[in-house]
């Protein structure tokens, strides 16, 4: 959905908000980890979104947009509510020890999507969801779980693709630590 100059801006964010509120919303629990704090940043996302509609160029498709503005939102939220310490501006993009060591952790013995749908996997995905950063956190989510492009969730973050592709790498890495002893019992005979 883009802007059109014959829709007017609260009902093209209405209809928007229709559209995508409940992916804008688990963005933001994601994010956040606490619904309140999740409901709040889309709440004041929306409200942002309508009071500066006429920044939005329609350059981007809105929900890319709106995305971008929750992102901010859940940050800033997270921030004033003390519960994570603020996001380093920019960090070193070499791989360290850390993703070496990472990298050699095993493999899923079964495929995904035969293993992805327990509850107990699910438990323990969103559990190692909590432990990522919020920057990982917000690039997972966005490129795994909502199936953005890695262009799209670069204008979102506003960074750079090949950022956001670090991010991902590492952020794959570290839920397969935290994930591996629950799928080493995965393993079939």
């Amino acid at each position: 959905m883009t802007r059109t100059s014959a829709e007017e801006p609260r009902a093209l964010l209405f209809r928007a908000l229709d559209e995508h509120g409940d992916r804008l919303y688990a963005f933001a629990l994601r994010m956040t980890r606490d619904p309140d704090l999740a409901a709040d940043a889309v709440q004041e996302a929306f409200a942002s979104a309508l009071h500066k509609f006429d920044a939005f160029r329609g350059e981007s498709n809105i929900a890319t947009w709106l995305h971008r503005i929750v992102y901010t939102k859940a940050i800033d939220l997270i921030r004033q509510r003390g519960k994570e310490s603020p996001l380093p501006e920019e960090e070193d993009m070499d791989f360290g020890p850390d993703d070496e060591r990472l990298a050699r952790t095993p493999a899923w013995a079964r495929p995904p999507d035969e293993i992805l749908w327990g509850r107990q996997t699910k438990e323990a995905l969103e559990t190692a969801m909590k432990q990522l950063t919020p920057l990982q956190r917000a690039v997972f989510t966005l490129r795994e779980v909502d199936g953005m492009s890695t262009d799209e969730v670069a204008s979102v973050l506003g960074m750079e693709p090949g950022t956001v592709r670090v991010h991902l790498h590492r952020s794959r890495l570290r839920l397969r630590a935290l994930l591996s002893d629950h799928f080493k019992g995965a393993v079939r005979p």
